[in-house]
């Protein structure tokens, strides 16, 4: 064979070689890259299926049918389909992707689940194409409480040319903040793997002149993201980036803003309530793991001017603070607000375990001069009508190497804390290495006097001791904090108060004068450690005397709002032992001539006596009178156990149950005149419940028969309901009966003589 021959064969070898591989090449890629995809979404935990490839030579790859779902035990919930996805290729990388009819949700579900490898970043990175569009996206990202929807929306992207982006709708809801953007447009660029929307308007005075993501470091797992917003009358922006290839998934933050209104953002965000004011300055930077704020890196300095929030006001407020090397430098906190000026700084020390959190390492240093105390705490949330004049505060407190320090000075003059008005006010507070000392406090209000000094110890111990002396002109005046607003008594009841604590034990003793009447003496000793909740007091071993000879009730402050008694004297001693769970207590009360109103019973007159002895009380008597009707009772208290209080009262006269049905809860007790009737009759009284709690029920009882020794057979169960006293709800009224008062009987005429 020559060699024309055999050169012949060669080429035509050769052309056959290259007609099969052109050929076999569309079926050979479209397998090929259904076999990779496959392979590549394996390796992550996805799935990934595709209706077809088709893959024409020299022609971009479509895929049709796409669809990819996460496995159960991803971090991450995805689900994502797109009807057609075609991307050109060449040796080096991705020239174009076009996507059609985007669906999507992305969910952090799992947080312990498998996240994306490192060979998968890389992947991404290679994936990343010169020229993108998507076209038709319904997208939903869901991060806990945080969702964000983007509808309908369009983006193309290009190295050598401008694209753009629109979407219907982007919504973003998270805890502290929502909102909707509708019908969003704007200019995007593509360079270096950063893709840029520009000139997007968001709403009225909020325009994104542009915001950038920065993928070009997605294969090394960092992303960044910057923008750029003119935001109602000023300048906001700020850049930010996150790396999570380190087990500390660092955070970096920083930026600045100047001049934003804030009545113009309080109104795009929907508050219901108006702010005015501005956001003069403000700078911050972040850099950390916010999970591990031993690690975090920060700072932030703001400063509002004009502040208006409701009826607070200040006219500047201005905020400096550090973070570094578990170091919090709060450089200033400068409010001044008309006449007020309050300032204060200092620095603290993260703890580096859980035990030095007891062991607190900081410095402080407080100034303030409040010309007008309403005003200033009408910034925290108070009414300002009730606090009032002036005080000046100076201090400084530190702790270091767990030994503490520091003393803080306050005067004040015309002062007034919850409608109370103090004349003038002085106070020093010591805190050395081993206990808080109050070295004075004295308070003066007109003809008033109070004095208070003390120590609480500071180590594992937590005693505390002291001296507490009360000089007060008239009670009266300050019964409005127990019982609301209501009429004072004009005749004044001066009381004189000592109280001696020593190591948390606190003994007590002080005298009452009342108008007219002689005065109230009582004495209390009882401990009352550092921590005592209610609970724990009711089992702690007290002592309590009260003696009050006679209390003329119609000159006396009255404790109840509206005034029940009008009139009569009340007169009684009292000695209390054991706990408050289980008391001992011995003496007698009685009540003589009692005149009454606004009170739960129509009662207009009523007296009685109350013997008690260790653990039980007798109701002596108890006389009353209505209207029409005069009562007579008689019955017994069982107290052993104050959480299950037991009153049985019987009435020495007939009284009838004048309404027998069903009521779930008793808020009223009426009696009535009633001369003749078949309703039943009540022969006893039941009360039980708690005396601290409110769980009180009362049973009727009714006469079934009499024993052989003559005593009464009671029927348990007549009737039982829940007591509501005093709620005002007639509906609910227990009615009563009871024969009317006897006429008088009106002296004859003698007769005439003739």
């Amino acid at each position: 064979m020559s060699w024309r021959t055999r050169l012949l064969l060669g080429a035509l070898f050769v052309l056959l070689a290259v007609l099969i591989a052109i050929w076999f090449t569309p079926f050979a890629v479209s397998n090929g890259i259904r076999l990779w995809v496959w392979w590549k979404g394996r390796q992550e935990g996805l799935i990934v299926k595709i209706d077809k490839i088709d893959a024409p030579l020299l022609r971009p790859v479509t895929l049709r049918g796409l669809k990819v779902t996460s496995t159960s035990g991803n971090a991450f919930r995805i689900e994502l389909t797109a009807t057609q996805a075609s991307a050109a290729l060449n040796l080096k990388s991705i020239r174009s992707v076009s996507i059609q009819q985007l669906r999507g949700e992305l969910r952090h579900s799992n947080p312990a689940g498998r996240a994306i490898t490192q060979r998968g970043w890389r992947t991404m990175q290679t994936l990343l194409p010169q020229n993108l569009t998507i076209g038709s996206a319904e997208v939903r990202v869901e991060d806990g409480p945080t969702v964000m929807l983007l509808r309908n929306a369009f983006l193309s992207a290009s190295e050598i040319e401008a694209g753009r982006f629109y979407a219907d709708e982007v919504m973003i809801a998270s805890p502290w903040f929502r909102q909707t953007f509708s019908q969003l447009r704007g200019a995007t660029s593509w360079q270096g793997n950063r893709l840029t929307v520009a000139a997007l308007t968001l709403t009225r005075g909020f325009d994104l002149q542009s915001i950038t993501a920065d993928l070009s470091r997605i294969e090394k797992q960092r992303i960044g993201l910057e923008f750029d917003v003119d935001a109602f009358g000023g300048k906001l922006r700020a850049s930010s980036s996150h790396e999570w290839h380190s087990p500390h998934f660092n955070w970096k933050l920083a930026g600045s803003a100047t001049d934003i209104s804030l009545a113009q953002t309080s109104e795009a965000l929907g508050f219901t309530d108006r702010i005015d004011g501005l956001l003069h300055a403000c700078n911050f930077s972040f850099h950390g793991n916010p999970g591990e704020p031993a690690r975090v890196t920060a700072s932030l300095w703001t400063e509002l001017t004009r502040l208006t929030w409701r009826d607070r006001t200040a006219e500047a407020i201005m905020l400096g603070a550090a973070l570094y090397n578990r170091q919090i430098q709060l450089q200033q906190l400068y409010i001044k607000q008309k006449t007020n000026q309050f300032t204060l700084s200092g620095e603290a020390s993260f703890p580096s375990n859980s035990s030095d959190w007891l062991r607190p390492d900081f410095r402080g240093d407080i100034s303030a001069s409040i010309n007008h105390l309403g005003d200033f705490a009408s910034l925290f949330g108070a009414n300002p009508g009730d606090f009032g004049g002036k005080i000046a505060i100076e201090g400084a407190m530190n702790a270091r190497d767990r030994k503490i320090g520091g003393h803080i000075t306050a005067s004040g003059t015309s002062l007034r804390f919850f409608k109370t008005s103090i004349d003038a006010l002085k106070a020093k507070l010591n805190l050395k290495a081993t206990d808080l000392e109050l070295e004075q406090l004295e308070l003066n209000r007109k003809s008033d006097l109070l004095r208070a000094q003390g120590k609480i110890d500071l180590s594992h111990e937590h005693s505390y001791s002291g001296t507490f002396n009360a000089t007060i002109g008239n009670v009266a005046e300050y019964l409005s904090i127990f019982r609301g607003p209501g009429e004072n008594n004009i005749k004044p009841a001066p009381a004189d108060i000592q109280v001696k604590i020593d190591s948390g034990n606190w003994d007590a003793r002080g005298a009452i004068g009342l108008p007219d009447s002689s005065s109230i003496n009582f004495t209390a000793r009882f401990p009352f450690p550092v921590g005592t909740n209610w609970n724990a007091f009711l089992t702690f071993p007290l002592n309590v005397t009260l003696d009050f000879p006679s209390i003329f009730l119609g000159n006396a402050p009255q404790f109840f709002h509206p005034q029940v008694f009008r009139d009569g004297i009340l007169s009684g001693k009292l000695s209390l032992s054991g706990t408050l769970r289980h008391p001992r207590i011995v003496g007698d009360v009685q009540l003589v001539n009692g005149k009454l109103q606004n009170t739960c019973l129509n009662l207009t007159e009523a007296s009685g006596r109350v013997t008690f002895d260790g653990i039980r009380a007798s109701l002596d008597f108890f006389n009353a009178a209505t209207k029409d009707v005069d009562l007579s009772f008689r019955g017994d208290v069982d107290f052993h156990d104050t959480n299950d209080l037991t009153a049985r009262i019987a009435a020495s006269v007939p009284i009838f149950d004048l309404r027998p049905r069903t009521i779930d809860c008793v808020s009223k007790i009426e009696v009535e005149s009633v001369a003749e009737t078949l309703a039943p009759v009540v022969a006893e009284l039941e009360l039980r419940g708690g005396l601290f709690r409110s769980d009180w029920t009362m049973n009727l009882k009714e006469p079934m028969g009499i024993q052989s020794n003559g005593a009464l057979i009671l029927n348990e169960t007549a009737r039982k309901f829940s007591l509501c006293l005093g709620t005002g709800v007639d509906e609910k009224s227990l009615v009563l009966g009871a024969h009317p008062r006897p006429e008088p009987v009106k002296p004859r005429k003698p007769a005439k003589r003739r």
